[in-house]
């Protein structure tokens, strides 16, 4: 992905590129999405389409955000009961927070480690308080 560009154009690219169409209600999901920074629930996504575009459905909604999973253009994080959804490409670990619920992001440069091997990806869950709630 082409970095020097806006986060819901690469989104919108990476699509388009899987052989998906860009419907009005896509793009509007992804935009949505890559102005996002604190892992939105699928019902936040519904809420927020249907203000633009009142017509647009529930499975619209959650179908959209299953692609863009299945394609590889976001990350769905499992929080219990739901997901939530994550657009940040960068490598990354999230704080959950205790007090919220949020999660925040950990950028990979904060967490170290040393291992035997080479791992190739990795996925830590930090627990604690977020900066809001500190």
């Amino acid at each position: 992905m082409d970095t020097s560009k806006p986060l819901a154009e690469r989104l919108e690219e990476v699509v388009v590129a899987a052989g998906h169409a860009l419907t009005p209600q896509r793009r509007a999901i992804v935009r949505w999405l890559a102005g996002r920074h604190d892992h939105p629930t699928a019902a936040m996504a519904l809420a927020a389409v249907t203000r633009d575009f009142p017509l647009s459905s529930r499975a619209t909604v959650y179908n959209t955000l299953g692609l863009l999973v299945e394609i590889g253009a976001i990350t769905a994080i499992p929080t219990g009961d739901e997901l939530r959804y994550d657009p940040n490409p960068d490598p990354h670990h999230h704080l959950r927070c205790q007090v919220c619920g949020g999660l925040e992001d950990v950028p990979a440069e904060w967490v170290t480690t040393t291992l035997r091997g080479v791992p190739t990806s990795a996925r830590v869950e930090f627990s604690g308080r977020c900066g809001d709630c500190s």
